[in-house]
């Protein structure tokens, strides 16, 4: 007679453990042509030729290629996840220095102009791209921010979702190809000091 946990091992057992080696394979795969040949051209069939696993591969893990190729960006742009200090403006500033360096690597530069079109074209692709890549991250910013106001590290009156704008969109401006100035080794810091003087606790001491 089998017993409850008997019956619940041998269950595990029948499923085939997930293997990772495949997922990096994918992965890097996806990025590869996407930087090499564009959104387009980067279909299942060509990235499961280049990963050296099959269709059904890719599809046991992703429904379709948009989820794909958004969680592939996410795993490069993965120096992004918060990883909280406890000084609030030393995390800040770390987080503003991550977010320059991946925009400033050259893999994430061959794929942005890509992805940012497809984002304007494809309504499946935005969706997936929000759920999987910027949600997340704006909502852990956020949290950080929250807490950070309950502690008094930042005025009750702050727009929070102002400042994660703030935070993001002038260095995301700033390192587009538009011939703007060049992002100096102190851009980070000098951002967040212009930024931290309208956010952090008043003078008088009075969050």
């Amino acid at each position: 007679m089998l017993t409850p946990t008997t019956q619940t091992q041998r269950r595990r057992r029948r499923g085939r453990p997930r293997d990772r080696s495949a997922d990096k394979a994918i992965v890097d795969a996806t990025l590869e042509l996407l930087a090499e040949r564009g959104f387009q051209a980067a279909t299942i069939d060509a990235i499961a030729a280049r990963a050296g696993v099959g269709r059904n591969t890719i599809y046991r893990r992703w429904s379709g290629k948009e989820e794909l190729i958004a969680d592939a960006i996410r795993e490069l742009s993965a120096d992004l996840d918060m990883h909280e200090a406890d000084d609030l403006y030393s995390t800040l500033l770390e987080w503003i220095r991550d977010f320059t360096r991946l925009f400033s690597d050259p893999l994430f530069g061959r794929i942005l102009p890509a992805v940012l079109g497809e984002l304007q074209r494809n309504p499946s692709f935005a969706a997936a791209y929000a759920d999987r890549v910027v949600r997340p991250r704006r909502e852990a910013l956020l949290e950080l921010l929250e807490r950070a106001v309950e502690r008094g590290q930042l005025r009750k009156e702050a727009d929070l979702d102002q400042i994660v704008d703030l935070l993001a969109g002038p260095p995301f401006v700033r390192l587009l190809p538009v011939g703007l100035p060049p992002v100096t080794e102190r851009y980070a810091e000098q951002l967040l000091e212009t930024i931290w003087y309208g956010i952090g606790p008043s003078l008088d001491g009075n969050p």
